[in-house]
């Protein structure tokens, strides 16, 4: 079966292209590095090495790493641009702890405007969750601030500023917490930074190149006066206001750890091999639908948090989503990891699974299965000590309503009708278990992200801390308020989140 039909099946077998077109954007993938065995490393993403300062209260030793921001010319395989970097890297070294450990991590700015650093999905405390004007000031061009938290639980994460479009830059990098017994059984391990790149111009407020009213394109095209009659109803603001919210810029390049594939050297193994892949999308405005050509994934982490093994084909990951997943290297050959797109002749190609044994040169094509599993979170169960105490019951929760609205001509994204910093504040006492109901309204997909949270997705014990709502869906999930302080919740595709979609969960 040749390359072009095996994807044009997949499509067809999907449900068309269309399907993938609702999710309002291109479907892409990540980055690279190892540990276990035998830790491997590909991809130009070193781990961050830490100073072991001696032991603390309590007697776990204390790690400190520095993370230095500055703009620096960066080449991922398609020319040099400027970027915005840690530790001048085109994405931000691995920082690889164990569950337990003490971490401080001292950032400097070398940035010509104020920067922070967020843990996403470590419940960290609050003063050190990285959000300006919240948690923290801003830090400033030539200052430093030192984060120190524990670390805590195990599972994969990621850092990235909380500042206006700053991750659309390149600020991003992975956080590995391992865990203290059962790291599970690995020949090696990759860890997969996902990202897009608006490479002419930098990204973020830099780009001049930029989608337009993509949610419109061949679904609104022919409705001429809503564009304006939304504009109204969101604050009369019009897309070509040159005050409006920024709107994506257009990507022209996807990478793993920093290299497109047609540099990036190719994740290896051998015949019988048991690799553990973790899929963190540091992306700003692209959900991925992941094909490891000739094998099939199974999941067994999300969102840090384990879930019973679920096998897929196919594996969707949008913004800030993380995916811990196992696959047998049964089936020698060079296969790609590629990205489905919404046209059935097209996809992209994110990198190489190269058997020691198979012959370097050619690509050994796609065995399509006639029944594409999907991870479809109604029918995945998170690991026993996952589910929320009964104590989380209905007859205790309380509930609300989060309407995800925007677009439709608009630049402007809300929840509720309301537009951040004008929205109002969901307050609840501590230990109190709550619910959220997303019901989106809008033409794009919003993958909504908690801070300082885990919830529970569905009634199967899944959690995670951030969700995609799909358009036109409802999704529910329920939390026990914990942690305490001023938290962020928001849409983590961060154009949608900067024109108006957050609001703050207040914890007392």
């Amino acid at each position: 079966m040749n390359r072009s039909h095996s994807r044009r099946d997949f499509l067809r077998y999907a449900g068309g292209a269309a399907v993938l077109t609702a999710l309002g954007g291109p479907m892409l993938s990540a980055c690279q590095s190892t540990a276990g065995p035998a830790i491997a490393t590909a991809g130009p993403t070193p781990t961050l090495q830490s100073s072991l300062t001696g032991s603390i209260t309590g007697g776990s030793p204390l790690k400190e790493f520095n993370l230095t921001t500055a703009v620096t010319p960066i080449d991922l395989g398609t020319g040099e641009f400027q970027a915005w970097t840690y530790n001048g890297l085109p994405v931000g070294p691995e920082i690889r702890v164990t569950e337990g450990d003490r971490v401080r991590i001292t950032l400097t700015n070398n940035l010509p405007d104020p920067t922070t650093v967020h843990w996403h999905g470590i419940p960290v405390p609050n003063a050190m969750d990285g959000v300006p004007k919240m948690t923290q000031p801003a830090v400033q061009p030539g200052e430093s601030f030192v984060y120190e938290f524990e670390a805590s639980p195990a599972g994969s994460y990621w850092y990235h500023p909380h500042v206006a479009h700053q991750l659309d830059r390149g600020l991003i990098g992975a956080f590995i917490i391992e865990p203290k017994s059962n790291p599970g059984d690995y020949d090696r391990e990759y860890t997969l930074v996902l990202e897009d790149w608006a490479t002419v111009d930098g990204g973020g407020p830099a780009a001049v190149n930029r989608m337009v009213n993509r949610d419109m394109a061949g679904m609104m095209g022919g409705m001429g006066g809503m564009g304006g009659m939304m504009g109204n109803m969101m604050g009369g603001v019009a897309a070509n206001d040159p005050n409006a919210p920024l709107v994506e810029p257009v990507y022209d390049a996807y990478t793993i750890n920093g290299q497109v594939a047609e540099i990036a050297e190719p994740l290896t193994a051998k015949q019988g091999d048991k690799l553990k892949l973790r899929f963190i999308n540091g992306s700003s405005g692209t959900i991925y639908d992941l094909r490891l050509a000739g094998h099939s994934l199974t999941i067994t982490h999300t969102d840090g948090r384990p879930v019973e093994p679920f096998t897929v084909d196919v594996l969707r990951i949008a913004m800030g989503e993380r995916y811990d997943v196992e696959v047998t290297a049964d089936n020698p050959g060079r296969w790609q990891l590629y990205a489905l797109t919404d046209s059935a002749d097209d996809y992209v190609t994110l990198g190489t699974l190269q058997y020691a044994d198979a012959l370097a040169s050619g690509d050994s094509g796609d065995n399509v299965p006639q029944n594409i599993r999907w991870n479809d979170l109604t029918q995945m169960t998170g690991a026993p000590e996952e589910r929320y105490p009964a104590s989380a019951s209905a007859s205790d929760r309380v509930v609300f309503d989060q309407t995800l609205s925007g677009g439709h001509g608009s630049p402007l994204w809300s929840i509720n009708g309301q537009i951040w910093p004008d929205t109002d504040a969901i307050v609840v006492a501590r230990e109190q278990p709550v619910q959220f109901n997303y019901r989106n309204q809008s033409m794009m997909p919003h993958p909504m992200h908690l801070h300082g949270h885990f919830f529970e997705v569905g009634q199967n014990g899944v959690r995670k801390d951030t969700v995609i709502v799909p358009s036109h869906g409802l999704v529910s999930v329920r939390f026990v308020a914990n942690n305490p302080g001023d938290w962020m919740h928001h849409c983590h595709n961060i154009y949608h989140a900067e024109a108006g979609m957050m609001n703050v969960v207040r914890v007392g």
